[in-house]
């Protein structure tokens, strides 16, 4: 990663229309970090994490915010824990994950072991509803995390999804309001 922290800093800016300055300063070397800390946790598992066993497959979905170090928040703990990775960044910001993808390949992580796809609605979609996944991770609206809730439901897939940022505002504006006495 700090390989290529100025290509990273420039297509994450070129993704979502931050400041170069941002991605530069903050979001790249936050990856970076992440991916140390991460690593770590890869060299302690047998000694801390007793029992533990990779869970297989996980599929995950990002969000258009943040691309860069929403992959790195969801990519590097699923690795250093032994799985493989299917991950889909939103339809308008693919560039840093696709440069992820090149750059692992280049670091000898085994074919296979991290997949970027991209694609709009209909790829979450197909992805969600293929049976090769053990784990789902989504990060996005409440209604599309329950959609995919209810794709998977009865499969035996485990989820983390979190939800809620654009209906939270929502529910905000209808709720009722308490009389102060």
């Amino acid at each position: 990663m700090q390989k290529h922290q100025r290509l990273l800093a420039v297509l994450e800016s070129l993704d979502n229309g931050k400041p170069i300055r941002e991605s530069r300063d903050i979001d790249v070397p936050l990856v970076a970090r992440h991916f140390y800390y991460h690593a770590g946790w890869a060299q302690l598992m047998g000694a801390e994490l007793p029992g533990y066993a990779p869970v297989g497959v996980i599929g995950q979905i990002i969000p258009w915010n943040f691309p860069l170090l929403m992959l790195a928040w969801k990519i590097a703990p699923a690795l250093a824990m032994g799985n493989t990775v299917v991950i889909k960044p939103a339809p308008a910001t693919p560039l840093t994950a696709l440069l992820f993808a090149e750059i692992v390949a280049e670091a000898g992580l085994p074919p296979g072991v991290v997949n970027v796809i991209t694609g709009d609605d209909e790829t979450g979609k197909l992805m969600t509803a293929h049976p090769g996944f053990d784990k789902y991770a989504f990060t996005g609206s409440t209604e599309v995390g329950k959609i995919i809730r209810q794709v998977t439901a009865g499969r035996g897939v485990k989820l983390s999804l979190e939800l809620g940022a654009a209906n939270r505002r929502l529910s905000f504006l209808t709720m009722p309001t308490r009389k102060r006495h």
